[in-house]
């Protein structure tokens, strides 16, 4: 019985050994020169689970927080909030008679900005988008779709008739007035709801020079600390089988800086050290990821774009365990689309310091053909730090002229981050 016993422990243990010879082999293999280790160790890594660390559901998801302004009665002042998620109660109410107004919405043409002005004395809505899109891309967060062909930064819905009237206006200040079916009551009642806070817009002020229609705040509430780093599953290997390339692949070279080059005729995908990320492709790619559908002709419309580009976000969210990116801007080229986003945590955005994106996706003809991104993840930490009462950033702000005012974080490279006043 002794002698059977040793022999199983001895058993055991060669094939321990065997198996342990087999994987020091496989790791001096050349395919695995970019530290096998390193890549099994970040497949065991578990992806962040907390809601600020995952990238989940439809293209609405991906829209940034914005501002409102509600009037009830002019006479008592206005309620305003800055940065409100999807996640907000208040969008609750206000979405759905936005995307009601939308779907009936009936073009009267342009108006003067006194006119707007005027219309916002009586009860209404006003949501600043923050960046200005296409109509059909913010009809998409809406859950609407229009036909009007329209920029728009600003949207506003006010009580002048029986029915709400709709104001679209754009980054340059145009402005376009159009009737709705949405019955004014609507409005009012969830105008009514909302107390005064003492917020204005920035030309009711004496903050002249700043954007005029920059909601502006009485009070603003303390947000945490950040800590700003690369995912701990930041890794060539899982960023490679994200992107559907073949992570085991031999045409692949390093550079100089750390960065690894990977060739896979016509794409070429750059991976750095610190987080950099860019692809280009020489002509158009097979995999799916990399296909836009173009319903329409050659070119696809911005809502394909769209969802193309979201479809690449959140793969390269959910393949480095990133921050979730948030829709910055959309611009149309002649033969296709680039589509910028931009990281928000806590409900704020997050800018670089050399104000440049968290990922730009350029997409030409059916596909997307290049885009550069900056991977990182962001963590609240217990404490918080005091912001500038409003009424002095505001006066510190209108010293840049045309300047917006809101709030958010800036990622200097330097890890912990605290939320400040930034005129943009």
């Amino acid at each position: 019985m002794v002698n059977k016993h040793l022999r199983n422990a001895l058993q055991n243990l060669a094939i321990l050994l065997l198996s342990l010879s087999a994987l020091f082999l496989i790791s001096r293999l050349p395919l695995f020169h970019t530290s096998w280790a390193a890549q099994v160790q970040s497949l065991l890594v578990p992806r962040p689970a907390d809601g600020d660390q995952t990238q989940a559901g439809g293209p609405e998801e991906m829209f940034p927080a914005v501002h409102v302004m509600v009037t009830s009665d002019i006479e008592y002042g206005r309620y305003g909030q800055l940065h409100v998620d999807g996640a907000d109660p208040l969008l609750d109410q206000l979405i759905p008679l936005f995307q009601e107004a939308l779907g009936s919405a009936t073009e009267l043409g342009a108006a003067a900005d006194k006119t707007l002005r005027d219309a916002l004395e009586e009860p209404g809505l006003y949501l600043d988008l923050t960046g200005q899109l296409p109509l059909e891309v913010a009809a998409a967060w809406l859950g609407e779709e229009v036909e009007l062909e329209r920029d728009v930064r600003s949207m506003a819905l006010t009580c002048e008739e029986e029915d709400a009237v709709l104001y679209l206006r754009s980054e340059a200040g145009e402005i376009f007035r159009c009737a709705t079916a949405l019955p004014a009551s609507a409005v009012r009642e969830v105008c009514a709801g909302l107390s005064p806070n003492g917020s204005t817009f920035a030309y009711e002020t004496n903050y002249a020079p700043l954007a005029p229609y920059t909601v502006l705040v009485a009070e603003a509430e303390d947000a945490p600390a950040v800590q700003g780093d690369l995912p701990a599953a930041y890794s060539t290997y899982n960023l490679l089988t994200a992107l559907d390339f073949n992570p085991h692949t031999v045409f692949r070279y390093t550079e100089s800086s750390g960065a690894e080059v990977v060739e896979e005729s016509p794409r070429t995908l750059r991976i750095s050290p610190d987080g950099a990320v860019s692809f280009n492709s020489r002509g158009e790619a097979a995999a799916p990821l990399y296909q836009v559908r173009a319903s329409a002709g050659d070119k696809p419309e911005a809502r394909e774009a769209l969802r193309a580009a979201w479809g690449l976000a959140e793969a390269l969210t959910e393949g480095a365990g990133a921050s979730p990116l948030r829709l910055r801007a959309v611009e149309e080229r002649e033969d296709g689309w680039t589509i910028f986003f931009r990281y928000q945590t806590q409900g704020l955005p997050v800018y670089f310091s050399d104000e440049g994106d968290a990922l730009s996706v350029i997409i030409t003809g059916g596909a997307i053909t290049a885009f550069s991104y900056r991977c990182r993840a962001y963590t609240a930490l217990e404490e918080t730090a005091a912001l500038l009462p409003p009424d002095m950033a505001q006066a510190i702000a209108s010293l840049y002229p045309g300047a917006g005012l809101s709030i958010g974080y800036v990622d200097s490279g330097a890890g912990e981050m605290t939320a400040q006043w930034l005129a943009r």
